[in-house]
């Protein structure tokens, strides 16, 4: 599993070399956990947090484009309700600290899953409404795909490594103006046992396509999930 880690942090140094020249660059680290209770009936609540601190930042002054800021933390809660062996509905609040002005947002979502010879393909339609004080609301509609690959045989078992690959592209509107914005990342996830894993991630994410400036972030991630 060394190679693993090391590919993973070549992939990742790599992908920043490659766009550290972007005026609209930056990249940082990006931990995240979540906590799921299983309720009757096949319901659930979800509790995650995630935060991100920026370590570069191409498009500050050159003296401070290397420094450690704060640029985000999110909290959100999810109430999840499966409709069927591998599909699910969820509602969720969230609530965004930020420098400048906090956000609140409300989330609506419809997942499915399939499990293809030992691969199992996931998909996920979310629509979300964000709250900023002094802005308008934005409105977005975001679809990700995502596949998860055990490394030792068909199954997962305790113990074993995985790799998840995902995209997500997201569409939003806002004052009257239309973006995208698109995620890709790249896993390599360890399921420590029935109810805990852990992921080491490479989260690239590019916005802006249709409003002037350009930006691409670069995201270290690691996961925690526990589930009881």
């Amino acid at each position: 599993m060394g190679r693993i880690y090391l590919i993973i942090f070549l992939l990742f140094m790599s992908v920043g070399n490659s766009f550290s020249q972007d005026r609209q660059f930056f990249s940082g680290f990006f931990p995240e956990a979540a906590i799921t209770k299983k309720l009757k009936n096949d319901q659930k609540i979800i509790f995650k947090i995630e935060h991100q601190d920026i370590f570069y930042n191409n498009s500050a002054d050159e003296s401070k484009e290397w420094q450690f800021t704060h640029y985000r933390t999110d909290l959100m809660s999810f109430f999840d309700v499966k409709l069927k062996p591998s599909k699910s509905i969820a509602f969720g609040v969230f609530h965004r600290i930020q420098e400048g002005a906090n956000s609140n947002r409300v989330i609506q979502q419809f997942a499915s899953v399939n499990r293809l010879r030992g691969m199992k393909l996931a998909h996920r339609l979310r629509t979300d409404q964000t709250f900023t004080k002094g802005e308008s609301m934005e409105v977005r509609f975001r679809y990700r795909i995502a596949t998860e690959i055990p490394l030792s045989g068909s199954t997962l078992d305790p113990g074993e490594h995985y790799l998840v690959l995902s995209n997500e592209p997201i569409f939003s509107f806002q004052g009257g103006e239309f973006e995208i914005e698109n995620r890709l990342v790249f896993s390599l996830g360890k399921l420590i046992n029935s109810s805990q894993k852990l992921e080491w991630s490479i989260d690239y994410r590019t916005d802006k396509f249709i409003q002037e400036g350009f930006r691409t972030r670069l995201w270290a991630k690691v996961g925690y999930f526990y589930s009881f």
